[in-house]
């Protein structure tokens, strides 16, 4: 017999412990986790990963009472008031802490150049200003290290068109005088001038703007732009100003900034040349009109830094005239990349899916992607001698995919194209305009059916990259691993 066991068969280390009876067995749980003060539980939670911290918060009514200390990591941001509201619940608070915590991880693994300190001054914006949400978002939700992913260090910051000039610059008064200030020569403003500057993409996430990013969601020709209704009126990229300093030729960072500043004053020039040659397509009745509350400009006394020949991973998403902010998420595909933070709280659409790593797909584009996949065919020649063959292919799947979802809403600028007279030419000389692909009225009839195609290909594209990161996409079309669909273009660049 084991000599720690007595002639009853009691072990000797079984009085080391209370005695396990039903009541014990049912209040023990209750006790180990009132042994940790909320503040200790507040610790764990950020370095646990999200999913963790929302798991365990279900797995007690301990976690569904008052919290009785409410000071965590970011406690000191003058947010934080605001932020208390969301932290009255402890497991809403830990859940903060943690998300927080891996958002703070996912920014500093990414090239954007902006801080988790950053994010969080742009809480001190006007609330509904703007927010984050898409693959940076979702990597915080999750706990998961993307960095290395294609594509995923781009942060993708949402704004209405009235916050806009707010989000990329804000004078601030002279007795503001904590701020960072700049010295402007006299090209700016005809003397020596002392701008006291509170900005939150320039001043606080240190960026630059680096030019309209005009592939955001068109692959044809900009005035296609709205093939596919967006809320979208245009796409700005902004780059680490750090990161552009050190590859241009500039030795002195000051001389570096003054330039950008001065190339910043042609920032809404530039903005709209590229409006009226690229984007006004009024015979498919898109008229994005400059009204000046899209002006790519900062408030009255700001400054834009401008690098034309910069680059950068942070798009800043400007919505239509009376869209909200929060509106720009509803056309998402993918459930999932809804979930936001606008510097005060977070947004998570369905967290039991988002934080077991699954979503689903909106149901039109679930609809209109099983559709496509099914009936698409690759071109034989993907380098047709009449570059026209693209849009018939594409036309010929469209057909098909709206025999199988007739309501889906994303053809009525499709329709608008169709009515139109066809003058396309294929016998036009090469060096012609009227009736090539470089005549509006063609492009116009032929380029909406390419737009469509490439669109779908997004669409695809992104429900891989999200199943390839692990992601479980309910309810999923199903696409075989070797289908392949190629972007199509029918217009030449600079045509």
């Amino acid at each position: 017999m084991d000599s720690t066991t007595n002639a009853t068969g009691k072990r000797k280390s079984d009085d080391a412990f209370p005695h396990a009876d039903a009541d014990f067995d049912a209040a023990a749980p209750k006790n180990l986790f009132a042994s940790l003060s909320d503040q200790n539980w507040n610790i764990i939670s950020s370095f646990a990963a999200p999913p963790d911290v929302y798991s365990l918060s279900l797995s007690s009514v301990h976690f569904f009472r008052e919290a009785t200390d409410t000071a965590t990591p970011d406690s000191d941001n003058k947010n934080a008031a605001s932020a208390a509201k969301d932290k009255k619940v402890l497991a809403t608070q830990l859940l903060r802490s943690s998300l927080m915590s891996s958002l703070g991880r996912v920014l500093e693994k990414s090239s954007s150049g902006i801080t988790f300190d950053a994010v969080l001054k742009m809480g001190e914006l006007p609330e509904g200003s703007a927010l984050i949400a898409g693959s940076t978002i979702v990597a915080a939700c999750l706990g998961k290290d993307w960095s290395n992913w294609p594509d995923s260090a781009d942060v993708d910051v949402y704004c209405s068109a009235g916050a806009a000039p707010q989000v990329r610059s804000v004078r601030k008064s002279d007795e503001n005088f904590q701020h960072s200030y700049f010295i402007v020569y006299s090209f700016l403003y005809s003397s020596f001038d002392i701008i006291l500057i509170h900005q939150w993409l320039v001043e606080q996430a240190n960026c630059m703007f680096v030019g309209v990013n005009d592939t955001y969601i068109d692959f044809v020709d900009n005035r296609l732009l709205y093939v596919v209704d967006t809320k979208i009126h245009h796409v700005e990229k902004w780059g680490s100003y750090a990161e552009n300093w050190e590859h241009s030729r500039e030795e002195s960072e000051s001389e570096y900034r003054r330039k950008t500043i001065q190339w910043g004053a042609g920032a809404v020039e530039y903005a709209n040349w590229k409006w009226k040659h690229s984007m006004d397509f009024g015979i498919l009745g898109v008229v994005p009109i400059n009204d000046g509350r899209h002006d790519i400009k900062p408030r009255p006394g700001g400054y834009l830094p401008f690098d034309f020949t910069g680059s950068g991973s942070v798009d800043l998403i400007v919505a239509k005239t009376g869209i909200p902010t929060s509106s720009l998420l509803d056309s998402f595909d993918l459930e999932i990349c809804k979930a936001s933070f606008d510097g005060r709280r977070f947004h998570i659409p369905d967290p039991h899916l988002t934080f077991a790593g699954k979503t689903r797909m909106e149901t039109n584009r679930r609809a209109v992607v099983s559709s496509y996949v099914k009936h698409h065919r690759e071109p034989e020649n993907f380098y047709p001698d009449d570059r026209m063959d693209y849009s018939r292919l594409a036309s010929n799947t469209i057909r098909a995919v709206r025999r199988d979802v007739p309501n889906a809403p994303f053809y009525r600028l499709l329709d608008i194209a169709a009515a139109l007279p066809d003058r396309y030419n294929p016998n036009a000389g090469f060096l012609a305009r009227r009736g090539t692909i470089r005549d509006p009225a063609v492009l116009a009839k032929w380029g909406p059916p390419v737009q469509f195609h490439n669109w779908c290909c997004a669409l695809i594209k992104r429900l891989r990259k999200y199943q390839k990161r692990g992601i479980d996409i309910v309810g999923a079309p199903s696409i075989v691993d070797d289908f392949k669909a190629d972007r199509y273009h029918i217009k030449f660049h600079g045509g």
